[in-house]
């Protein structure tokens, strides 16, 4: 029975020929020298070439910068050398003006009738557009993450990032299990003096600017490993790793002094108002948990506004 002729639609050249001249996506086929023997219509114009043919004989080298040529001759010999293929590899390519393209690339050995390699091909797509997205993604992201845990007055940490690190603090140094009593943490809670009073005689701007005034002081007190947060209110907390009981108290002390030096102007006719603060400190080691820790620091600090204010407990 004779053998049926295929359909010179579905011939393999017409379905080349298909592929080269109407695919999105960039395909070619190289030799063991990496060199292109054949290369469909996306991938030249990726260089304004509008014929592909004229790339046969050529390699990356040629029309990528050397770095990104050189990488990809290191691939495809080990693809050669292995025969296992290379999928969905994300490269990055800067153009000499300095813009950036990304691709989605896949690479295979090219195996001859007799299952011998003679070289690889490949097939990449373009995603520069999604890598767009996805960086901006990642961008606004990042910005809902900051908001979540910022003051958005006074550009501090917040009281819900608040109970977050001190919870993670703790957990750190309970897997420490030393008994070194400088393997701890300290806690200073902080309430701003007669601060209803402020509020009550030059209003709530003014009484803002006191805590942003007061959050700039803090902050200028700590160390990059210490952090401070506004609980809500004239309430502030700051946390301090890997600090004993005694080294809380000095900080605490630049706090108050910092704080009674740095008078406001909150009215052209009246004087300046000298900020003072009330404080409490626990340590993580006197205590039984987070819980107790937190505690101990607002209580005391109810000892200092009791005590006459303007100290610290």
């Amino acid at each position: 029975m004779a053998k049926k002729k295929m359909d010179p639609y579905f011939s393999n050249e017409k379905i080349l020929d298909i592929i080269r001249d109407y695919s999105n996506d960039t395909i070619y086929f190289k030799d063991v020298h990496s060199r292109f023997i054949w290369n469909n219509r996306s991938h030249a114009a990726q260089f304004g070439i509008s014929d592909p043919r004229e790339m046969v004989g050529k390699s990356d080298a040629d029309f990528f910068p050397k770095d990104f040529a050189a990488r990809s001759r290191k691939e495809e010999l080990e693809i050669m050398d292995t025969g296992v293929p290379l999928i969905s590899n994300i490269e990055r390519l800067e153009k000499a003006d300095g813009s950036v393209v990304w691709y989605s690339a896949s690479k295979y050995p090219l195996l001859n009738d007799k299952g011998e390699v003679i070289g690889t091909w490949g097939i990449s797509r373009n995603i520069t557009a999604l890598k767009i997205v996805e960086e901006e993604l990642s961008r606004t992201n990042e910005k809902l993450r900051r908001l979540s845990q910022v003051d958005d007055l006074t550009g501090l940490f917040n009281r819900r990032y608040f109970y977050e690190m001190i919870e993670k603090t703790a957990s750190q140094y309970d897997r420490r299990n030393t008994d070194d009593p400088k393997n701890t943490f300290c806690l200073i809670s902080l309430d701003i003096d007669f601060f209803k009073k402020i509020n009550d005689d030059y209003g709530h701007n003014k009484g803002d600017d006191v805590l942003r005034l007061v959050a700039g002081i803090l902050t200028s007190q700590c160390r990059k490993s210490d952090m401070v947060f506004r609980i809500g209110g004239d309430e502030f907390m700051m946390l301090l790793p890997d600090t004993p009981l005694k080294g809380a108290k000095i900080k605490a002390e630049r706090v108050r002094s910092a704080l009674s030096s740095a008078p406001i102007v909150l009215d052209e006719k009246s004087a300046p108002v000298r900020l003072t603060a009330s404080m409490g400190i626990s340590c993580y080691k006197d205590c039984k948990d987070v819980a107790d820790l937190i505690h101990a620091a607002d209580e005391r600090l109810y000892t200092s506004k009791t005590l006459g204010r303007d100290r610290i407990t």
